[in-house]
């Protein structure tokens, strides 16, 4: 699932779920931070919007067309929200 995400564009990270009889190197959960988003200015109404695309792309379960159209949406938001060192470059 992190693979289908990363592919279209949103970046999360495997963690080991509480109580998981998973071993730590097959992990079962997904991490998602918010440090990057909050730097750029996103605000909770794109929060609901990035949760929209996660949910898009599992429900997809990786389907290529899925994860494309997700990532230029993706793509698009960020440049509207550039990083703030990015923009003085």
């Amino acid at each position: 699932a992190s693979g289908w995400l990363a592919t279209a564009g949103l970046i999360s990270n495997m963690n080991k779920v509480p109580f998981d009889p998973r071993p730590p190197t097959h992990p079962s959960g997904l991490r998602f931070g918010t440090p990057a988003v909050t730097t750029r200015g996103l605000k909770e109404p794109h929060m609901r919007q990035i949760a929209a695309w996660i949910d898009r792309v599992l429900i997809s379960k990786g389907e290529e067309k899925t994860l494309a159209a997700v990532r230029a949406q993706v793509t698009q938001l960020c440049d509207a929200f550039p990083v703030p060192n990015e923009a003085r470059q």
